[in-house]
């Protein structure tokens, strides 16, 4: 018996240290130079990708860098009080009465996208914006919660 649980307690050592991804040196070099706030960071590794996910502030943020150290994409979940202006603007006016209830934002290569989820007393909205405001509607759900 004893040697049963002498072997599951080094089992479970074990997987406790084959679990901690090594994280490519380029990339933390690169998020250690663009992250230098960020609490509580968390990585995952694939062969090419290293992505770390962490807070700054009261933002939640995933970045994924590759190897060679550069930033590939961000994603950032956060209220309506960081939504750019322009943005809140254009979404406040076109969807009058309705909470904006949480923002995803995605940033790559190909510029800015925010991923905005309002809701109403009978509906959930998920509404795409990119930087200049232009708004489009992707889905409409009745809630599922009232």
């Amino acid at each position: 018996m004893k040697f049963f649980i002498l072997a599951a307690v080094l089992s479970l050592g074990l997987n406790a240290m084959a679990a901690t991804p090594t994280v490519n040196e380029k990339a933390l070099k690169t998020f250690k130079t663009i992250f230098a706030h960020a609490k509580n960071v968390q990585w995952s590794t694939t062969a090419n990708y290293n992505e770390a996910s962490f807070r700054s502030g009261s933002v939640t943020t995933r970045a994924v860098i590759d190897n060679n150290g550069a930033l590939i994409r961000t994603i950032r979940y956060y209220k309506e009080n960081l939504l750019p202006p322009n943005i809140l603007y254009k979404v406040k006016k076109r969807y009058d009465g309705k909470e904006i209830y949480g923002i995803t934002e995605v940033t790559s290569a190909d510029g800015t996208n925010y991923h905005i989820i309002l809701r109403d007393s009978r509906n959930i909205y998920k509404v795409l914006a990119d930087n200049g405001g232009s708004l489009m509607q992707t889905a409409k759900f009745k809630r599922g919660d009232i």
